[in-house]
């Protein structure tokens, strides 16, 4: 298997975005500053486990996948330090005896017993959310990588128009060593800021009108256009990215919540506070459908059964990544979802 082969296994993509307005920025800086403090934890280093597979999302030099973009060169390098990963979440003790799937059911009274939202006129669905991503270069079999974290914002409108703008953070490095390599290969090491209009109807072309209330209507709506999902996982990673890009309504998450109490496999993991300092409630179900085996993760606020967050983490092997184990390898939080008028 060559390269090009191997690097075309790692993990399944999401894609949310998103902006504020001005009343929102001290809250957001303080949210950002949580989780990225979070990320620079240090970690022995320790010889990566030979790997079989790994996944990807698009082929030619610069490879998309999502625990980042892996860019793919010739040259041989040495190996440089291991990647600074965020640190691992601490779960406690469940918030009740229930099996994930009972307990998911009671979150999702939860959240159709909130109020819907009231929407201003002249306003649209405006989400933010803090992402990292695990930013690879791999060189003759060598791997080098980068932390970095970006703000996501997005205002979509009722004919799918809209707006996204996407802030990458400086990466951050476990050496100066990293950083200089890193530099040398062409990677980024400074903050970026991209902005994407959309017409009518392309704003998120894989979702389009509004979003089912019912957990089997809303699998089927997932799905629509493309083949079911062969693993189970992949409805939990569907739900994530559809959180990143949708404003849910109280039914709207009630539904996605049933829908994940449906999957087998599913597992209670504990409760948790997130990278944003809020509490919350984690299930993970842990899978290799990906390539690597991984523990992917949703943190579900139990207030209002809104999704917090979502995790996946390398659990036994790293493959080619130069990533201690167990291996955050990307996060999201999701820290706004409110109608908001459309910037100009």
């Amino acid at each position: 298997m060559n390269a090009v082969d191997e690097v075309r296994q790692l993990l399944g993509g999401l894609d949310p975005a998103r902006d504020s307005r001005p009343e929102d920025e001290e809250r957001r800086a303080r949210d950002l500053a949580r989780i990225l403090a979070s990320d620079r934890t240090d970690r022995p280093a320790r010889r990566a486990v030979p790997r079989r597979r790994l996944v990807l999302a698009a082929g030619a030099v610069v490879l998309a996948v999502a625990a980042g973009g892996i860019a793919l060169e010739t040259a041989r390098e040495p190996q440089p330090a291991y990647a600074a990963t965020p640190a691992i979440l601490t779960y406690g003790p469940p918030a009740s005896a229930e099996p994930a799937s009972v307990r998911l059911r009671h979150l999702a009274e939860v959240a159709a017993g909130q109020p819907a939202p009231q929407r201003p006129a002249g306003t649209v669905e405006y989400l933010e959310s803090a992402n990292w991503f695990l930013n690879s270069s791999i060189t003759g079999g060598r791997t080098t990588s980068a932390v970095v974290p970006e703000q996501w914002r997005s205002w979509r409108t009722d004919d799918d128009s809209g707006r996204k703008l996407k802030k990458a953070l400086p990466p951050t490095f476990r050496s100066d060593a990293d950083r200089r390599e890193w530099k040398r290969r062409g990677g980024r090491t400074d903050s970026s800021e991209e902005t994407r209009n959309y017409a009518a109807g392309e704003f998120y072309s894989r979702w389009r009108g509004a979003v089912p209330t019912e957990a089997t209507t809303l699998r089927e709506w997932l799905t629509a256009g493309a083949s079911a999902p062969e693993f189970p996982v992949q409805y939990l990673e569907a739900i994530a990215e559809l959180v990143g890009v949708r404003l849910l309504n109280p039914a709207q998450r009630a539904a996605a919540l049933r829908l994940l109490a449906d999957l087998p496999d599913i597992t209670v993991t504990g409760t948790v506070t997130d990278r944003a300092g809020r509490s919350g409630e984690a299930f993970s179900i842990t899978s290799d459908a990906h390539g690597l085996p991984a523990q992917y993760t949703v943190i579900v606020d139990p207030r209002s059964g809104a999704l917090l967050g979502y995790e996946a983490v390398l659990t036994e092997t790293a493959g080619m990544l130069n990533v201690t184990i167990p291996a955050v390898i990307t996060y999201r939080s999701y820290l706004v979802a409110e109608y908001a008028t459309m910037p100009r």
